[in-house]
């Protein structure tokens, strides 16, 4: 019995010991793997960049003559929401923004340095889009992007430049609706701010305006669009 009890007791110690130091000794912790930030929600950004303005008229005959390649700023705000399922995101996006330069030509007569023949311009623009995109990486999105465009649009035509009859001088200010469609590529700094590259072209369509020269009424049909080129930022709710 005496021999028994021994065993017991010294068993016990050993079993005391042996919590104690396991008690002792350092606990690796868990790994935790990091969640990846999601493209969902409502984001809110600011926007800045270049816009190419293309105007058309038909100066007296019909044709359109065409003034190209007149660049400006463009720079203005978005509001958007975005919905992810896996590696797809989808969304929904409006900005206005105000452009800056306007397109010109010289008079159709011999009225050099008389004024401009034509002056076109898209003085502010505002776009109401869908956009459809694919996660190059959970932080990289490539989209699409289109939908509807409505602008400032701010036209006038002078035959001679002088800006009396028989000058058929004609001018119109108007707010059109047209279209635009584009892409880009945004990268997700943090869970709360993206930055972007984003181009896209709108046509606003045409407008007309009618005068009398004199020898009857002619009507002058204008015709803006624009390729832009910008940065944003967002910042992500």
């Amino acid at each position: 019995m005496k021999y028994k009890g021994f065993l017991l007791a010294t068993a016990g110690g050993v079993a005391t010991m042996s919590g104690a130091q396991a008690a002792d000794l350092p606990v690796k912790a868990a790994r935790v793997t990091p969640a990846v930030a999601s493209w969902e929600g409502w984001y809110l950004g600011l926007n800045a960049g270049v816009a190419n303005q293309t105007s058309q008229y038909d100066p007296y005959y019909g044709s359109y003559a065409n003034n190209q390649g007149k660049i400006g700023f463009i720079g203005g705000g978005q509001i958007g929401y975005n919905w992810q399922r896996g590696s797809y995101v989808y969304g929904l996006e409006a900005d206005i923004s105000g452009l800056t330069g306007k397109t010109i030509a010289p008079p159709l007569s011999g009225a050099v340095g008389k004024g401009n023949g034509f002056e076109g311009q898209i003085t502010w623009l505002s776009t109401f889009r869908a956009r459809a995109g694919w996660l190059i990486n959970s932080e990289t999105l490539l989209y699409a992007t289109g939908g509807l465009a409505v602008g400032g649009v701010k036209n006038s035509f002078d035959f001679n430049g002088l800006g009396a009859t028989p000058s058929v001088a004609k001018s119109v200010s108007r707010t059109k609706a047209g279209w635009v469609i584009g892409g880009g590529l945004e990268t997700m700094v943090n869970r709360n701010w993206t930055l972007g590259l984003e181009a896209l072209y709108v046509d606003l369509g045409s407008t007309s305006a009618s005068t009398d020269h004199g020898f009857g009424t002619k009507t002058t049909t204008f015709k803006n669009q624009a390729v832009i080129a910008r940065a944003k930022l967002n910042y992500k709710f």
